[in-house]
């Protein structure tokens, strides 16, 4: 099915790279949804699987212990399949690290990465982040749930979270403002989902 996907990502980012770069990413999710649409529109209806030699842990999709399959939600699709293009990293490995079983989905097994609790808590917020980009295209965080999930990883430092937020890589990092994350923080947390991915060229973050 996606046999020549290769070259029509080439030209994809050709056509992508003409965009202003504020707008850029939205062209790549734009452009990446309609191949994919276009694609998917010529499968005849009602094809099986097997006939279409997809297997169950396809691109979209992998399966968890329990045998049901993780799929990835329609409405998050088209950047989930950008995000994994950017950071070129396995898409059935991607799915891996989420539990789209449940609603809202999460992160489904994950060790956070750091040496420490200040870069765990950093990691953290990252992490979160770039879920709030998957559904909403906001690079975003809930503080309670943040401080939640730190809990949940023995790595909250409440006396020391405002410096360990105040950091190139947050453009507001409070209980009263929440987190939202900078163009640098974006990278790290890509760099991040690529090294959680088992990316050989992500960047150690």
């Amino acid at each position: 099915m996606f046999d020549d996907a290769q070259p029509q990502l080439e030209k994809i980012l050709v056509l992508v790279q003409l965009c202003p770069e504020k707008l850029q990413e939205k062209c790549f999710e734009l452009l990446l949804g309609t191949y994919l649409d276009s694609k998917i529109s010529k499968q005849p209806i009602g094809a099986s699987a097997s006939a279409q030699n997809i297997p169950p842990q396809g691109a979209d999709g992998s399966s968890n212990n329990s045998g049901s399959i993780n799929v990835v939600p329609e409405v998050i699709r088209t950047r989930f399949q950008s995000l994994v293009a950017r950071t070129k990293v396995v898409t059935a490995k991607a799915t891996e690290l989420f539990d789209f079983n449940v609603d809202p989905f999460i992160y489904h097994g994950v060790s956070i990465p750091g040496r420490s609790n200040r870069e765990k808590m950093r990691n953290v917020a990252l992490l979160l982040s770039l879920k709030s980009y998957l559904t909403s295209a906001s690079w975003t965080a809930d503080w309670k749930e943040f401080r939640a999930t730190c809990m949940d990883h023995s790595c909250w430092d409440q006396g020391n979270s405002p410096r360990i937020m105040s950091h190139e890589w947050f453009k507001t990092g409070s209980a009263a403002e929440g987190i939202t994350i900078s163009p640098s923080g974006i990278k790290a947390a890509e760099a991040i989902f690529a090294k959680l991915c088992g990316s050989e060229d992500s960047q150690a973050v």
